[in-house]
């Protein structure tokens, strides 16, 4: 097998473009040369910061030749990513794992934080095939939020565009779980995507399970390669690698998982509760 192919042909790419998306969000847009592959939304990029850190980010942007990637600072790298300037040098490697199944039919996307970012993708696919959305927009308060606008003017018979915060600053106040039960009380959905903390992942799981919703979820775990090498991202019990058999998961899949909603695992391997 072809080294550079398998680890996801290395490049050198130079920041086209930065996107305040809130006070502390980035979205850092770049050419990014692909020769046989279609990027498809959920999947992710292995993105390294010169002189930091080599970490996996999920595309919220193909506009061929044009990736985006959206960015909040929690660590070192992301703080790094978040402060680069246009024109500075990334190192990516990619496109990784399997991706969402967009579906025609009455879906429902329910993002949180900043897992709305690969959703973003995810919608755009999902108008392409007919689908009629709603798409839920959850964070902890209104100035948390990202894409609200971008998606309210867009906003029509085929998209409906919801908004929940914890504090109730926009929106549905309460949990992204809370807001969903009150969307389903009121319409029937065919399938359920979903991104974001993984205990209202977990949530949102169980309620598409007892109403027999279709479901599709995105897991983020620990990645040190992002090709199947390093073996950090395996989950239990199945040993399934989040980043070739992931990070899209189907209801069934997750149904075999011990560790869905409860605890993943730090960069040594030690189990850490949700």
């Amino acid at each position: 097998m072809d080294m550079s192919q398998l680890v996801g042909n290395p490049q050198s790419v130079r920041v086209s473009k930065i996107i305040s998306d809130n006070e502390r969000v980035r979205t850092l847009v770049f050419p990014m040369r692909l020769t046989d592959k279609e990027i498809q939304p959920g999947q992710f990029l292995m993105v390294w910061v010169p002189g930091v850190d080599d970490i996996p980010m999920s595309v919220s942007m193909w506009n061929p030749p044009n990736v985006g990637i959206t960015v909040l600072p929690v660590g070192e790298a992301t703080q790094s990513l978040t402060a680069t300037a246009e024109r500075q040098w990334l190192g990516i490697r990619g496109p990784f794992g399997n991706h969402f199944d967009p579906q025609s039919g009455r879906v429902l996307v329910v993002g949180g934080g900043i897992g709305i970012a690969p959703l973003r993708f995810l919608v755009y696919r999902l108008r392409e095939v007919g689908a009629d959305i709603t798409f839920l927009m959850a964070a902890r308060t209104a100035k948390n939020l990202v894409f609200v606008n971008e998606f309210s003017k867009q906003a029509g018979k085929k998209i409906r565009v919801k908004i929940a915060t914890d504090d109730g600053s926009a929106g549905f106040k309460g949990l992204a779980t809370d807001a969903a039960e009150d969307l389903l009380r009121g319409a029937d959905f065919d399938i359920m995507y979903t991104c974001g903390p993984e205990r209202m992942m977990a949530g949102l799981y169980r309620i598409a399970s007892q109403r027999r919703i279709q479901f599709q979820a995105s897991l983020e775990r620990f990645m040190k390669c992002g090709c199947g090498i390093c073996g950090s991202c395996a989950l239990d019990p199945t040993g399934e690698l989040v980043c070739l058999d992931g990070p899209v998961f189907t209801g069934e899949r997750l149904a075999q998982l011990n560790e869905f909603g409860k605890y993943c695992r730090d960069s040594t391997g030690a189990r850490k509760a949700l």
